[in-house]
């Protein structure tokens, strides 16, 4: 009787700690934002002017950060051109408690004459983004401007994945299992406030048998390749079993449910399910957790 009281003892000493380290986890993780709300979101200067909205994201494979992508509208003569900035020039900001109308909002704290000398490209003729290269004059131009959500620098280095992606054509893109096997669709992308992909939802309802269903999948999940004599094959993976995805946390769509599935213990439940190591517990990277500038 001792023993299994003893036993009984260290499995519940055991459970709280798992939890407490959950709950742990999940303050030190950033907030995320959708990118339903994100697509046409209005960017304001340091002084709270309109200067532009986000049109796209270019997103990455693995921990690396996004790009932004902006339209300017016509304030200094560029309406028919796009500009794309690492995603760290942005500085997110969470919405005021205390005031009822409140919104989070993203701040460009660049000048108008940065800005405006900034590369840009014209809208119907998008750079390749899947060649790295096409970050070299990005990354030069903003290298050394102030990291507003880590309080470090931005490097001028290109990216070395070739298969990187706007989150405007990822939403709809079929995802299979490594065998081929159709699993349903991409529908959402939850980026941080560091720029980096959260996690992405999947609809999943014909491949369980069962009406519509969504579920959170950790990005790090999903496997992206090119391939076809061209290079222009790609193709989304996930290796992942039904029982998984029939218990997965469910994504809970529409404005009303925006702030749950924005809440990091919800990011972190869905970290958990699969058993994947938390990103924003990595240390000398971007996902190293942001400190408040609020």
């Amino acid at each position: 009787m001792k023993i299994q009281s003893l036993l009984c003892v260290a499995g519940t000493v055991l459970g709280l700690a798992v939890a407490a380290t959950a709950q742990s986890d999940a303050k030190l993780a950033p907030s995320v934002w959708l990118s339903s709300e994100l697509l046409g979101m209005k960017v304001l200067s340091q002084e709270g002017t309109n200067l532009g909205k986000i049109e796209d994201i270019v997103v990455h494979p693995g921990g690396k950060a996004s790009y932004a992508v902006m339209s300017f509208g016509e304030w200094h003569g560029v309406g028919d051109k796009l500009f794309a900035m690492p995603w760290a020039v942005l500085r997110t900001v969470e919405a005021d408690t205390a005031k009822k109308d409140s919104t989070r909002s993203l701040v460009l704290p660049l000048t108008k004459e940065k800005l405006k000398a900034a590369p840009g490209f014209d809208k119907a003729k998008w750079p390749v983004v899947s060649n790295a290269e096409w970050t070299l004059d990005i990354d030069k131009y903003y290298a050394g401007e102030s990291n507003p959500n880590y309080g470090e620098t931005i490097e001028a280095a290109a990216r070395t994945s070739n298969v990187t992606w706007r989150v405007s054509e990822l939403k709809g893109f079929d995802v299979t299992t490594p065998t081929g096997q159709e699993l349903g669709e991409l529908r959402e992308i939850a980026v941080d406030t560091n720029g980096r992909v959260s996690y992405a939802t999947l609809s999943v309802g014909g491949f369980l048998g069962i009406g519509d269903r969504v579920v959170a999948v950790p990005w790090d999940s999903l496997n992206f390749s090119v391939g076809g004599t061209k290079g222009d094959e790609r193709k989304i993976t996930l290796a992942v079993t039904k029982k998984q995805l029939e218990l997965a946390p469910e994504f809970k769509t529409g404005k009303a449910n925006c702030a749950e599935m924005c809440d990091p213990k919800w990011v972190q439940q869905v970290y958990t399910h699969y058993s994947s190591p938390a990103y924003w517990n990595r240390t000398g990277t971007l996902d190293t957790p942001a400190k408040s500038k609020n």
